[in-house]
């Protein structure tokens, strides 16, 4: 099974996604499948709920001028990459997102997991241009749209004939 892992979203998706930012608030809306995710930063701890979100648990703090997001309690059906990169109960992810001028973010992921990973993994820093254009409509369909509205048209026409 795989998952809309945001760490991975912002490492290897070519899609875009939208960030906004209020006190205490960071949510992050992304174009593919119409994702979203809110993340808290007003210093509240990981919750302790027996249920688990499937993303994981997401609390954010600043650390000066970069956002440092913490995530736990992710589910194991998950994966890291499109490819399988899977992980244990055990994993532990720590987003950096920096924004170094108003023209572009600096982003990056490190990845714990004792059970899988002999050490940390952390990703190099990949750069998003910033854009100023408003988020698409992102739908999978099973792109037989165009023939079923073909055959519709057919059906209304004979109808409007034999009429």
């Amino acid at each position: 099974m795989y998952a809309a892992r945001r760490s991975r979203d912002v490492l290897i998706e070519p899609y875009p996604f939208q960030l906004v930012q209020t006190p205490g608030l960071f949510v992050q809306l992304d174009e593919l499948n119409n994702n979203w995710r809110v993340v808290h930063t007003d210093g509240r701890p990981h919750t302790r709920n027996r249920i688990r979100p499937f993303d994981g648990d997401e609390v954010g703090h600043w650390e000066g001028d970069t956002l440092a997001i913490d995530v736990i309690g992710i589910d194991e059906r998950t994966w890291n990459n499109f490819t399988g990169w899977f992980h244990s109960d055990q994993e532990h992810v720590i987003e950096r997102i920096t924004r170094p001028s108003m023209n572009y973010l600096v982003v990056q992921v490190t990845i714990e997991d004792t059970k899988v990973l002999s050490k940390p993994w952390t990703s190099a820093p990949r750069v998003w241009t910033l854009g100023h254009e408003d988020l698409l409509e992102y739908y999978c369909t099973n792109n037989q749209d165009v023939d079923q509205y073909k055959a519709l048209k057919a059906k209304e026409s004979a109808a409007i004939r034999a009429a």
